[in-house]
């Protein structure tokens, strides 16, 4: 959930199966995200991940406010404008809840608390 405490933020894990059994909190994740101009962001095979997946990284793909993943409302009344503060919080609150350990390796919640902040590694893209 997002820090409103209402708003579930999608996301997309790709991982190689036996990557989550040893879910010690220390698995090395990197996190994607980009939320702009009502953009969806599709999880979709990519080669260039094929290397981070292979050495037991989890990729994971958020798809923040501003985005079109949800509709056209959660780029126009929550991603954008005044909204647009939604999106860069989304992505923080998804590094938060990667690296959360209050409920470690909880069997409802696959990615909480997966990995710690030295194991993070984050990317995204500008929109402007």
């Amino acid at each position: 959930k997002s820090r409103d405490g209402q708003t579930e933020i999608p996301v997309s894990m790709v991982f190689q199966r036996d990557s989550l059994t040893k879910n010690n909190g220390n698995i090395p994740v990197h996190l994607y995200g980009y939320g702009s101009y009502g953009a969806s962001i599709e999880a979709s095979f990519r080669s260039t991940r094929l290397p981070l997946l292979k050495r037991g990284v989890v990729y994971v793909l958020a798809h923040v406010r501003g985005g079109g993943e949800n509709g056209r409302p959660w780029y126009e009344e929550q991603g954008k404008y005044l909204g647009k503060k939604n999106t860069f919080n989304d992505f923080v609150d998804i590094a938060r809840w990667l690296t959360d350990e209050s409920e470690l390796g909880a069997s409802d919640d696959i990615g909480r608390g997966i990995t710690n902040p030295s194991k993070l590694s984050c990317e995204g893209r500008s929109a402007g």
